[in-house]
């Protein structure tokens, strides 16, 4: 049987995110310091090769993927944008922690969506369909490697419910231009829709580029939480 290989890897930055701003459906591109940064990446360190890479549509997570795999097949993923912050969409923490809607949104402990903003259920269940529709596509077309270019805050939703070690949601957290191998095998895939991490990418140039699984991670740690 097939196994196949699905990298995730966060877009590069933005100037939202150099300002410190609640940067969801706002589509911003890439800042200087963004491409940069990926180019630099690109210098030191070694990205997988694949057949096609899946994006969000938004122009931060294109960028991204242009710069990264310039000559590949690319595929938008619409259900894969990041989350909609309705009012405070664009407003840096500041701003945003003077405003009633924040405060709302805070004292809900984040479940209850800000004002103008998307219900947490529904970000999270149109970002597991956009990720079933990537998987799909994969083994229809039997595509054994392929990148996808993701907002952090969608990674870590998905990492924290797919993947495998379980880990909370900011544990997933990584930095731009940066990422996980998932191991995807079918059967497991169909019985769970579980994803096996392995090692974390770009690869450092010296590495041989062979996976070890759960290579960086401390599972007696993981095995002691609740």
């Amino acid at each position: 049987m097939i196994d196949y290989k699905l990298y995730l890897i966060r877009h590069g930055i933005t100037q939202g995110n150099l300002e410190g701003r609640y940067i969801g459906s706002t589509d911003l591109p890439l800042c200087p310091e963004g491409e940069t940064q990926l180019r630099q990446l690109l210098e030191t360190r070694d990205y997988p090769q694949v057949k096609k890479v899946y994006t969000s549509p938004m122009q931060r997570c294109l960028d991204t993927a242009e710069i990264l795999y310039p000559d590949q097949l690319i595929q938008t993923v619409p259900q894969l944008r990041e989350y909609d912050f309705g009012v405070l969409d664009g407003k840096s923490v500041e701003e945003a922690a003077s405003m009633p809607a924040f405060r709302q949104w805070s004292d809900s402990a984040m479940k209850a969506p800000p004002q103008g903003g998307e219900r947490t259920e529904d970000f999270l269940a149109r970002c597991e369909e956009g990720l079933a529709l990537v998987v799909e596509d994969m083994m229809r077309h039997r595509i054994t490697e392929a990148a996808l270019i993701l907002h952090g805050g969608v990674m870590m939703n998905l990492l924290a419910t797919h993947a495998y070690p379980k880990r909370e949601p900011v544990r997933w957290k990584t930095g731009p231009g940066e990422g996980f191998t998932a191991l995807i095998n079918p059967q497991l895939w169909h019985r769970g829709q579980i994803l096996e991490i392995f090692d974390p990418i770009p690869y450092e140039r010296e590495d041989l580029h062979e996976p070890s699984p759960y290579a960086f991670f401390d599972l007696e740690e993981d095995e002691e939480e609740p």
